[in-house]
Parts: structure tokens; sequence; C-alpha cells
């Protein structure tokens, strides 16, 4: 492998939404842009693009996750030149869901030589994204809530710093919780030292009362902070799919435990609901 067949490969490694068909057709926001001449990306978006096989995803319509199957993709064989040096022009994809084939997503992509970029998606990358989040109105209050579906919008829309804000304040509130819950329980707590402290070491004062998750990633909050001050745009929204699972994971983790304790408290009443009737016989 020479010199610049290994910079193909490097560079096109951190795009997450080469990972997958799913990533790139669904969770791309519009007008990300990739260059053709780098042959590893080239080769990777071809790949997908004229990918025939099933993809499973979340379908908005059925509003459970789904298997779609490719309807409509590009395809090229040897008798003519590389796709690269044709299929200028809108390219679009489709996907059909298995359950039934009138719920479709169609994906839109713009090619000119080596400039290719994501221009359309139909439902939008929101109306995607944003219905699977609907579970965390458990655990959210309600602005909360809004801000976490903020920030989604917003990347879908091509806005990365405006979105690393939202969740960084998603996370903040979850910090803020765990610091009113230890406020109130533990009579020791020095409120004044934490006060002062850099995240990373109130995350560590208030740990008691915060997920497993969020503690052992607290470099989540380092992360989402460079993002609004250091990152562009692009860069944010290279890594928001990275973060958004993050913090996901964290809101799971609040959400199981939730789900335990309410489990626990009608298995209690129903415990004592039945004592209380044999007693009585």
């Amino acid at each position: 492998m020479d010199n610049q067949e290994e910079q193909n490969n490097i560079e096109v490694q951190p795009d997450l939404y080469l990972e997958s068909p799913k990533a790139f057709h669904l969770e791309m926001p519009p007008y990300h842009n990739f260059d053709l001449s780098t042959k590893a990306i080239s080769r990777k978006i071809y790949e997908i693009l004229s990918n025939r096989a099933t993809i499973d995803a979340y379908c908005i319509w059925c509003e459970k996750e789904g298997v779609f199957r490719a309807y409509n993709y590009i395809s090229d064989n040897v008798s003519v030149p590389p796709w690269t040096k044709r299929n200028n022009g809108l390219i679009e994809i489709e996907y059909r869901c298995t359950r039934d084939e009138s719920h479709a997503y169609h994906t839109y992509f713009f090619k000119t030589g080596d400039f290719f970029t994501k221009v359309g998606q139909f439902p939008s990358v929101a109306d995607f994204q944003i219905p699977q989040v609907e579970s965390y109105r458990k655990i959210l209050d309600e602005e909360q809530y809004k801000e976490f579906t903020r920030g989604i919008g917003l990347s879908a829309h091509g806005v990365g710093i405006g979105s690393f804000a939202y969740l960084r304040r998603v996370f903040e509130n979850l910090i803020e919780e765990a610091h009113v819950k230890a406020q109130a329980e533990n009579k020791e707590f020095k409120n004044e030292d934490y006060i002062k402290a850099r995240m990373d070491d109130k995350i560590q004062m208030v740990k008691d009362y915060l997920p497993d998750f969020l503690v052992e990633n607290r470099s989540l909050y380092a992360i989402l902070s460079k993002g609004i001050h250091d990152l562009s745009e692009d860069e944010c929204l290279q890594y928001f799919e990275t973060v958004k699972i993050g913090i996901e994971q964290i809101l799971d983790e609040k959400i199981i435990k939730k789900e335990k304790v309410d489990k626990a408290l009608k298995a209690r009443e129903a415990i004592q609901k039945a004592h209380g009737k044999l007693a009585n016989q």
C-alpha cells in the first residue's frame, strides 16, 4: 500500500456517517460534503449507494423498529466508466418498510465531478430521530426534554455548535439534579466546595446520586464544552451522534433504575394487600 492509499484510508475512518447505510441515509444531516477524489471515500459511498440489502431502522409510521429494503439504488459495471466519472446530478435512494411498502424513506444527493453532498431527505432527519427519544419523557422534565429534542433538531439541520450547546445543558441538568439530592440527603455535603469545583470534580462529589455510566464517562462533558468553544460546525456534527448516544445511555440507566423502583413499590403494595386479606381469613 503506498502513502497516498494509506492517507485515503485514514481520512475515511473518522466520518461516522460512512459506517453504515442507516447512518449515511437516515442520520447524516443535509449538506454534509465528501471529496470523491479520496479513493477510500468514493469506494465506501458507492458501496452504500449501491446497497441492495435490508437495513434495520425505526419506522416512524409503525412506531417501532423495522426492516427496510432498498428499492432504488445506483449500479455500475465494468463496461462503463467508474461511478465517480458519471452519475452527475441528483441521485435519489429509497428504502421501504417490509411491513408496509407505503412507509418509505427517501434521500437525495447531488454529485458533480468529485463533489458529493446530501441535499435532502423525506421524512427529515429530525422526523426520524425525535420519535425515538419519546421514552425519555419518563425521566426528563418538559424543559429538559425540549432542550434534548432541540439539540437533535439543530443537528438534523446541520447546526453543530448549537446542537452541542443544548446537549451540554441536558448534561448539566442531570448533574444539578444529583447536586440537589446530595444537599438534601447528606448533611456533611460541602456545598461551598461544590460551587467552586470544576465539572469533573463536581461529578465526583455527587457520584453516589448519578448513573454509573455518567461517572465512568464524565469526559463527555469535556467533549461537549470543546465542541462549543473550539470545534467547527462540521466537527460538532461529526461527533454529535457519539455524544447523543452517550447521553442516551445515561438516560437509559435512569429509566431502568426508575422502573426498578416503581416495580418494587407495586410489588410491596400487592404483597401488603394480599397479606392483609389472608390475615383476616
